[in-house]
């Protein structure tokens, strides 16, 4: 008996002496504990006020590690039938739920199972937490589009942080399960929206149950993120989703040529950044992203594609400034060839255009006029004229992952080729716009505006405001004014609103307006030509700038130009006046495109 106390008192004192404040910290850690309480992002509105995004509470299921001497909680959370109760309950794969216990084991840190779980399932894990522990029903932000696909692209999504990200921005504050910008505005203004965290302190039961909030001290509360006004407007964003519905592929853009905010911004196929809130399955996300369609591709800043003959605006800029050319002279008649080295080049026209001046060869896009602009001209100052207007660079538009596309140089040329082995022959491509030029329909908004008002250098931009820091302010561009005296831009939006008026861009009309454009046809080796069109409107003193690409889909003028004009009569016009024109609302049909003759070898159209 006496052994027997003796084993008991050393075990006492070993408990209550030695290892007293070890098990003290461990009692404590199970009694009290630390739980951060989520900061909402901040909201997303356009220009007017209009709601875009926003955070709604939602609720998680997350599983909680228990301390360390809970070995018997431990391993029941192990088992297999522990495992397959809660995927049953939370609707969720098994496999997730066994690597994120491990994981949590592991860390010491909550795992989420499932956001934004219904009321049944809440219901059911509230029921059943006595018998499953380590289960919490947590309140978490969840992100919000008010108007689904509508200006995906551009506003982008926020979905929960992965691994990899969290292994980079550990050391800003990113935790497990927290919200990160991943494309467009959402990640282009990140550290803006992006709330600051609170916590508080509340007492758990053995089972890790919260009881109550410990009273010792005010909770820390979360700060919201800095709101957002963007330039975009809903009503012309409205004009543009509207005029693009029906493209399988494709993009459009509209820009104020007075400040180069950026008013509307389509790119096709759309996606729904609401599914990312809610959570994807893996099969979805493989569909997302590794579609052939690729719907998470913002093609209006990251899709690059020759710019066909809306690239005539540069290149009879560039020849009358440079004095190759003067607004009335006429070149050698358009028979519907011209042959320059030994090759045949077409017009678009087949039949020919005649003798024109050059306003009238950019009013009709008569490829064989500018083919003789083109070795006159020479490389170097197309390239400097090109560059002027923002082609071949990144623009420096407000949002990320936007594709500089491409102008050759000379250097270019050496390189692919070989010093001085390239042909000459290659500047009547680039002349029409086709050939090795790469652009994207941002940059081609952003031409067509810079157009509009004479040479005026604009830079785009998505974020008008920030709420909270009246310091922010778009950034301007680098240079003032693109080269070219008044008389050279007077000639060249001449020219553009003949192509409207009387040219091949008559579809994109707009009763009682002035209105400039370039229609134009790209060549696509992958498939079927590209239609584009860019214009301004109204002609003295623009307020918009649009720029349409369609892919795959025939001509500029009967494809393209069409979806301008609705945009244009939706904006421009009074919604009486509009709803006179257009008492019902049809898709305009798709021209099918004209068959070239084998024998005849084009390179640019409208």
């Amino acid at each position: 008996m006496l052994l027997g106390f003796g084993v008991v008192t050393i075990g006492l004192i070993r408990l209550q002496v030695a290892f007293h404040d070890q098990y003290l910290s461990l009692s404590k850690d199970n009694h009290v504990r630390l739980e951060v309480i989520r900061a909402p992002r901040g909201s997303i509105y356009d220009r007017n006020g209009v709601l875009l995004a926003d955070s709604a509470p939602s609720f998680s299921i997350e599983f909680r590690p228990f301390p360390a001497e809970s070995i018997s909680i431990k391993r029941t959370t192990q088992g297999s039938a522990w495992i397959a109760e809660v995927a049953q309950l939370t609707g969720t794969d098994t496999l997730k739920v066994r690597e994120a216990v491990a994981k949590a084991n592991r860390t010491g840190q909550a795992e989420m199972l499932r956001h934004n779980a219904p009321f049944a399932v809440r219901a059911a894990i509230e029921e059943m937490r006595g018998e499953l522990p380590g289960l919490e029903v947590h309140i978490e932000p969840l992100r919000r589009y008010a108007h689904g696909t509508v200006a995906a692209h551009l506003l982008g999504y926020a979905a929960q942080i992965s691994e990899k990200e969290l292994e980079l921005r550990a050391a800003d504050g990113y935790g497990s399960g927290d919200l990160i910008g991943q494309s467009g505005v959402e990640s282009g203004y990140e550290d803006v929206l992006r709330g600051q965290d609170g916590a508080e302190f509340v007492v758990v039961n053995a089972m890790g149950k919260r009881v109550t909030t410990l009273s010792e001290g005010p909770p820390q509360l979360p700060v919201a993120g800095h709101d957002l006004v963007l330039t975009i407007d809903l009503k012309v964003q409205n004009a543009m989703e509207e005029a693009m519905a029906g493209v399988d592929r494709g993009a459009a853009v509209a820009i104020d040529p007075r400040d180069g905010s950026v008013l509307g911004l389509v790119s096709r196929p759309a996606f729904d950044p609401n599914e990312f809130s809610l959570g994807l399955s893996p099969q979805r996300w493989k569909e997302l992203s590794e579609g052939g369609a690729n719907p998470l591709i913002n093609r209006a800043i990251q899709g690059t594609y020759p710019p066909g003959s809306t690239f005539k605006i540069v290149s009879m800029l560039s020849a009358l400034r440079n004095h190759v050319a003067s607004p009335t002279t006429r070149l050698a008649p358009c028979t519907g060839r011209y042959t320059y080295g030994g090759r045949s080049f077409g017009c678009w026209k087949h039949t020919g255009h005649g003798s024109l001046d050059f306003i009238s060869a950019l009013e009709h896009s008569c490829d064989v006029y500018f083919y003789q602009i083109g070795p006159k001209l020479g490389l170097t100052p197309l390239g400097d004229a090109a560059r002027d207007f923002g082609f071949g660079g990144r623009t420096g538009i407000d949002l990320p992952q936007e594709k500089k596309g491409l102008i050759p140089s000379q250097a270019w040329y050496d390189e692919r080729w070989g010093a001085g082995k390239w042909r000459k022959g290659v500047m009547l491509n680039l002349i029409i716009g086709q050939g090795e030029l790469l652009t994207t329909p941002l940059q081609l908004a952003l031409m067509a505006a810079e157009t509009g008002m004479s040479g005026k250098a604009l830079r785009p931009h998505v974020v008008r405001e920030i709420k909270g820091v009246p310091e922010f302010a778009p950034e301007r561009p680098q240079h003032e004014r693109i080269a070219g005296d008044p008389a050279d831009w007077q000639a060249v939006r001449e020219a553009l609103e003949r192509v409207v008026a009387t040219g091949t861009g008559t579809a994109a009309r707009v009763p009682g307006v002035r209105v400039a454009g370039k229609t134009g046809t790209a060549q696509n080796p992958h498939g079927n030509d590209h239609a584009l069109f860019v214009c301004f409107a109204p002609v003295v003193d623009p307020q918009i700038a649009l720029a349409f690409v369609i892919e795959n889909s025939g001509h500029g003028g009967s494809v393209a130009a069409p979806k301008a004009g609705s945009v244009l009569a939706r904006v421009l016009l009074a919604d009486s006046v509009y709803a006179a024109l257009h008492p019902v609302a049809r898709p305009r049909p798709v021209a099918a495109a004209i068959q070239v003759p084998d024998s005849m070898e084009v390179f640019g159209g409208d």
